[in-house]
């Protein structure tokens, strides 16, 4: 019997671990960590979690993730098997929970943080004129070199680093966006102190900028750049984890151009960065990234709306190789089918060389000369 792919929410997944909450601020919960806060019983932990855009983070471990990541970590499992037991104790109606970890010493409440993100319009100027004021890196350029990419396209698509560890010249990058006439409030990664001053959260990585049909900047994507990371690769510049910041939001991403009389096709691709990667190899071919598989399946549908695309042959899907492997992620694809199919259109699953995991990988090798 085949099962549908179901959500594993923050809240869920707290109900059953019961961690030692300290305090909550709106949405963002801070908890002592099992793995690095043992013996610690005053003060604020090093756990956050944040309901609302459900992720966690320790600052003292290293590790984040979302709900289902938390939930493997704190169990010592793999997110698979996690997974499996999480949608035993959920559909069930299962009675069994695993052993508490300590119990809360505050109640918390799951609320929905209103949605205080700020027009599209105004986020793609601020977006537009704070990539102006910040550099590249040279690893992270060398790691989009390394990705076959070229110092032009590199240039174009604007990626731009996040790890300004000075809080000085953070504040000083808000300051000088305050005055170009822009208003922060409300635009993902940027808060304000309690004496009134705007900052940004600082990352160890790069931003890209997730553009919608229109080519206006939604949000930005980081890519983690570091070495031994356990946290995971990607992020939103988010600041949602601040009570004067804002969550960003599963945004798709729209590259490349769409000619109708050259090719009348599209690509759908899990990842922001590989949509720019897959269309770049592929002479400009319009891509649309969606954050996972899993995630933005209204978005992407609305697209392709836009474009006219309904037939056999004008949408493709294209997922890593690991779907051969990973149940969630054909199931994932199948919802995605069904979510098209409810709309009148058409797609298919795009395969390639199974020596390579993802499609840029293979584009790469092929650009190259390395396969056929």
């Amino acid at each position: 019997m085949k099962h549908e792919l179901i959500d594993i929410r923050m809240d869920d997944v707290l109900n059953l671990l019961r961690l030692n909450i300290v305090k909550q601020h709106g949405n963002e919960l801070n908890a002592y960590c099992p793995k690095c806060d043992i013996h610690k019983i005053k003060g604020e932990g090093h756990l956050y979690i944040n309901v609302y855009k459900n992720t966690f983070f320790c600052h003292k471990c290293g590790v984040g993730g979302n709900a289902l990541q938390l939930y493997a970590w704190l169990s010592n499992m793999d997110t698979k098997e996690a997974y499996k037991e999480l949608t035993q104790i959920l559909t069930k109606g299962t009675k069994r929970a695993r052993k508490a970890v300590a119990e809360p010493t505050v109640n918390y409440n799951i609320t929905v943080k209103s949605d205080n993100l700020a027009p599209v319009e105004q986020r793609d100027k601020v977006y537009r004129e704070f990539i102006k004021l910040l550099d590249l890196d040279e690893k992270h350029k060398e790691h989009l070199l390394l990705r076959g990419l070229t110092e032009t396209f590199i240039k174009f698509k604007s990626y731009k680093s996040l790890n300004v560890r000075d809080e000085r010249k953070r504040k000083e990058i808000c300051k000088t966006l305050i005055e170009k006439g822009l208003s922060l409030e409300g635009v993902p990664g940027f808060f304000r102190h309690s004496d009134g001053s705007w900052d940004f959260i600082n990352y160890d990585g790069f931003c890209i900028p997730a553009k919608d049909f229109e080519g206006r900047i939604q949000g930005l994507q980081v890519r983690i750049v570091k070495e031994n990371s356990t946290s995971g690769k990607y992020r939103w510049f988010s600041s949602g984890n601040v009570p004067t910041g804002t969550s960003a939001k599963n945004f798709i991403h729209v590259t490349g151009s769409f000619n109708e009389e050259k090719c009348r096709r599209a690509f759908i691709i899990e990842g922001i960065l590989k949509a720019d990667i897959c269309s770049y190899l592929m002479d400009g071919e319009l891509f649309i990234g969606i954050p996972g598989i899993a995630n933005s399946h209204d978005s992407a549908v609305e697209v392709v709306k836009n474009l006219g695309l309904k037939y056999e042959g004008e949408v493709y899907v294209v997922v890593d190789n690991d779907y051969y492997d990973k149940k969630e992620v054909q199931d994932a694809f199948e919802k995605l089918k069904k979510k098209f199919k409810e709309a009148g259109i058409s797609i298919l699953r795009l395969g390639f060389n199974l020596s390579y995991k993802g499609f840029d990988d293979y584009l790469l090798a092929k650009a190259r000369g390395e396969c056929a």
